[in-house]
């Protein structure tokens, strides 16, 4: 971290936003890994199914599409946050908001979908504490005033 009469980013920006970073590669390799791993999620599905009018290749396929679906929204999530927390290093004070919203949409994602990648989005959420440390806050706070 700089100290107060040294010009710079603050160390909790670069903190944050590197940690930012890394959930949500963490986010997209949790994803990666359940993707890889379907044919044991259509397994377990089809010996919990209790309904004979669902069939084996229902299961097969409901399953495939929410994969992808959860591959695509975690990959989609995690660009975006991770845009948010640039533009959050390059001192716009306003997009820690935007980082919020989708750091949490991810989170909510996650918990309907891949429990794995719910440890990644509290990774990223870490990050984005940081952003909010009176440090932070005040660089922002004068970095918004400059322009």
């Amino acid at each position: 971290m700089t100290s107060p009469k040294e010009s710079g980013t603050p160390g909790t920006i670069t903190a944050g936003y590197w940690i930012v970073v890394v959930g949500s590669a963490l986010g997209v390799l949790a994803a990666l890994y359940v993707m890889l791993n379907k044919q044991a999620l259509i397994d377990a599905n089809v010996k919990v199914n209790k309904d004979p009018k669902i069939t084996p290749d229902m299961i097969a396929s409901t399953v495939g599409i929410i994969v992808i679906a959860s591959l695509v929204v975690t990959v989609v999530l995690g660009a975006f946050a991770v845009w948010f927390a640039g533009k959050v290093r390059g001192g716009l004070k306003k997009s820690r908001t935007g980082l919020m919203i989708t750091l949490l949409l991810g989170l909510f994602f996650q918990l309907l979908t891949n429990t794995l990648g719910v440890v990644t989005t509290l990774v990223a959420i870490s990050g984005l504490v940081l952003f909010y440390f009176r440090q932070s806050t005040d660089y922002l706070t004068e970095r918004e005033q400059l322009t």
